[in-house]
């Protein structure tokens, strides 16, 4: 099970929405990703700890995803976090955070390592090119696919033992009042849920290529009808819902939305004629995503 917190669901400039921030914990895994400026104080009105972050994800050098994050670090240093800190961002995070630093004389107590991907027993998180105007990835945050076995299908062969069901498990042949039980009759795979987060970016084919089949998109949905949104590497509310459907999504969040909108009802009904399973997050609310 993920849980999603939208803690800043707005972009541009700093606006009632919120800059671009997405907390995402699943069973003691922290995640950030984006860290617009303010990001930090708002974590703090929603009671929310940014101590525990394992990792940090940014998704393109402009200001309204990355400024924000010199000072969380800061923090964390001056509340004396131990813990290594995992980044993953564009080439130039790593010289504007130690640049930062330098210019604030902050030097963190802590390991900070910049990767390309995060892995662990459960959880992977990689990224993918998005169509904007400077170098900028997008994030898949994916459950490891589990090897299960089907409990009540052998419970209805009177099969209870514990010990038999583990041999199975480990895919060894198991022979009970002599009939051979096969591994392969018993185990099947449960597929991870995935989530896709696109940063700022346009509509386009790598983009909609990466996301096929997540269990929850979260598109740029910066304009409701702009001409001119592709120019800017952004897209319009349309063009969200049309990468969810030609992707085949199974939810689809519309974030990134300019502070030209005080009312985004508009955005959202564009977007559900093309694909229903789509809603605006509000700044602070969360999302369950579970199997």
């Amino acid at each position: 099970m993920f849980k999603i917190y939208f803690i800043g669901v707005g972009g541009g400039v700093p606006n009632k929405r919120g800059l671009p921030a997405y907390l995402i914990r699943r069973e003691g895994l922290e995640v950030l990703l984006d860290c617009g400026e303010g990001t930090q104080y708002r974590m703090m009105e929603y009671n929310l700890s940014f101590m525990k972050l394992r990792v940090i994800g940014i998704s393109h050098m402009h200001g309204d995803h990355v400024l924000g994050l010199p000072g969380m670090i800061e923090t964390m240093g001056m509340y004396s976090r131990k813990e290594e800190l995992l980044i993953i961002g564009p080439k130039e995070l790593k010289d504007f955070l130690e640049d930062a630093f330098k210019k604030t004389h902050f030097y963190p107590d802590f390991k900070i390592t910049f990767t390309d991907h995060y892995e662990d027993q459960e959880v992977t998180i990689t990224t993918f090119r998005t169509c904007h105007t400077i170098e900028s990835y997008g994030f898949l945050v994916k459950e490891r696919d589990k090897l299960k076995i089907d409990a009540e299908k052998l419970r209805k062969e009177g099969v209870h033992d514990w010990r038999i069901i583990r041999k199975l498990k480990e895919g060894k042949r198991v022979e009970i009042g002599g009939k051979v039980l096969v591994p392969e009759d018993y185990l099947y795979i449960k597929k991870g849920l995935t989530i896709a987060y696109t940063g700022d970016t346009a509509a386009c084919n790598s983009v909609t290529e990466s996301v096929k089949g997540v269990d929850l998109l979260l598109h740029d949905s910066t304009f409701l009808n702009e001409q001119s949104a592709s120019e800017y590497g952004h897209s319009n509310s349309k063009d969200a819902a049309e990468v969810a459907l030609r992707a085949n999504v199974k939810r689809l969040a519309l974030i990134h939305i300019s502070p030209r909108y005080d009312d985004v009802s508009p955005l959202l009904w564009e977007a559900k004629r093309i694909f229903s399973k789509t809603f605006i997050p509000e700044p602070f609310s969360y999302f369950i995503l579970e199997a």
